[in-house]
């Protein structure tokens, strides 16, 4: 078929060369990689603490969700669950991922880098092509802890680091995969290995409240528990103070047990929240595909765009 006198004009056109047309639907994903959002001074380090962000190209100002990783509070290595992150940024939010202090770091140094992350965005959200006012927060396993305890903290100004001084750390709302939301009972219901090592002074959630001891027996044990939960910040909160949640659990945890969720939506309704649970039938912990699928993704975008795009 003899080429149209067109395409023989174009820039570059040769003999058997061929022709494709692709439309311009998605803007590019631009990724920033390793940006520090916080620097958290010890007696002889510095430590600073990175994000990495997804932003879709389009020249203006978006809705943003924050991820935070799960690890048991020993790890957070902020690039996992690429691909829901991914399917947020392909939806058009901006997404940033973020790392957080960890055990031997004592509760509440994560909730500060959290809500940290959180002004840091707010305060650079003109460079991120970031909306201000929609910003919502997602996390798994630990993660999912710390993204509950950063929407139902934001009048805890003694959580704030001095950094981003007058921004203000709330979220429009929070969704939760497998989290701890109650610091008690992580095991309920689980494998009596399981409840066995939640119940020593070694579990991720007492070193977590005490951090490592070198002499005494840790102290004060269960008012740390009680501080660092989720379900007991709830207590004193108004339903105006609660953002819409989004909770998702597996039956079949092996990790955290699927009442922590199940407690934390009876909790929510009680306060005539505005929440939502799913639960996976024999879904397992963050190790399990389902957790990958698109048909989960799907469910995570269209909460964060009923909730942060209205």
């Amino acid at each position: 078929m003899a080429e149209s006198k067109s395409e023989k004009e174009l820039l570059g056109w040769t003999e058997g060369a061929e022709m494709l047309e692709i439309g311009r639907e998605k803007p590019m994903i631009r990724v920033i990689a390793e940006a520090a959002y916080s620097q958290v001074f010890s007696k002889r380090t510095a430590r600073q603490l990175r994000m990495t962000l997804l932003i879709p190209a389009t020249g203006t100002p978006k809705a943003a969700v924050l991820f935070f990783p799960g690890g048991g509070w020993l790890e957070a290595a902020k690039d996992r669950f690429a691909e829901v992150r991914w399917a947020l940024a392909r939806a058009g939010f901006v997404v940033a991922a973020a790392e957080y202090r960890t055990i031997p770091c004592r509760f509440p140094a994560q909730v500060v880098d959290a809500k940290a992350a959180v002004r840091f965005l707010r305060a650079n959200a003109s460079e991120f092509e970031i909306d201000p006012d929609r910003i919502g927060v997602l996390g798994n396993s630990a993660g999912g802890w710390l993204a509950e305890m950063t929407a139902l903290s934001s009048g805890k100004s003694e959580w704030d680091s001095p950094e981003w001084p007058g921004v203000p750390s709330s979220v429009s709302c929070c969704c939760a995969l497998h989290p701890v939301s109650s610091l008690r009972g992580i095991a309920e219901g689980l494998s009596r290995d399981a409840r066995d090592a939640h119940a020593t002074e070694a579990a991720p959630e007492a070193l977590l409240a005490n951090g490592v001891a070198f002499t005494a027996p840790p102290k004060g044990l269960k008012e740390q528990l009680l501080q660092g939960s989720p379900i007991e910040l709830l207590k004193d909160l108004k339903k105006k103070d609660i953002p819409p949640f989004l909770l998702v659990h597996g039956s079949s945890d092996r990790m955290v047990s699927p009442l922590q969720s199940a407690k934390m939506f009876r909790a929510l309704l009680e306060k005539d929240a505005d929440a939502r649970y799913v639960l996976l039938p024999g879904a397992d912990h963050s190790s399990d595909t389902v957790w990958y699928q698109d048909s989960l993704n799907e469910l995570i975008v269209s909460f964060f765009r009923k909730n942060l795009e209205a």
